[in-house]
């Protein structure tokens, strides 16, 4: 059980981290704490048990860390967009014409590579409408 209470140390630090590490990481930790070593010593079933807790635990740190990068992605695009967003204003889009502005951005930024082609096109289309409408309002 002392070999669970180390690891069990391993883990409290890897949460108080802000960077999760990955598992080559987590693996180089256990190593140099010498805790693979005493893994191989262990009987078959308190193997499986120490195996199963380690399994659980990096599922949980996998899921953390999807969840923080999927997080990021999402801010980072909602930071595009804004910019995307004062940019149409500045060029004269009014706010129906940015509603379709963003839509064709969202088709254009998320792909499904299954229709891709045709969701491309139909961005275009978008794009090219609304263009369309603020020159007609421009020059009439």
């Amino acid at each position: 059980m002392i070999l669970a209470h180390q690891n069990q140390i391993i883990y409290n630090k890897i949460n108080l981290m802000n960077n999760i590490p990955t598992r080559r990481e987590r693996r180089a930790a256990m190593k140099y704490q010498g805790i693979l070593k005493m893994k191989s010593e262990l009987s078959f079933k308190k193997w499986c048990e120490f195996t199963s807790n380690t399994i659980k635990a990096g599922k949980e740190i996998f899921e953390a860390n999807r969840d923080r990068m999927e997080k990021s992605i999402g801010e980072q695009l909602e930071a595009i967009e804004a910019k995307l967003i004062v940019t149409w204003r500045d060029m004269g889009y009014t706010d129906s014409e940015i509603e379709q502005l963003r839509e064709a951005n969202a088709i254009l930024t998320v792909r499904d590579m299954n229709t891709w082609q045709t969701d491309k096109k139909v961005a275009r289309k978008i794009i090219k409408e609304a263009h369309q409408a603020l020159l007609s309002r421009s020059n009439g």
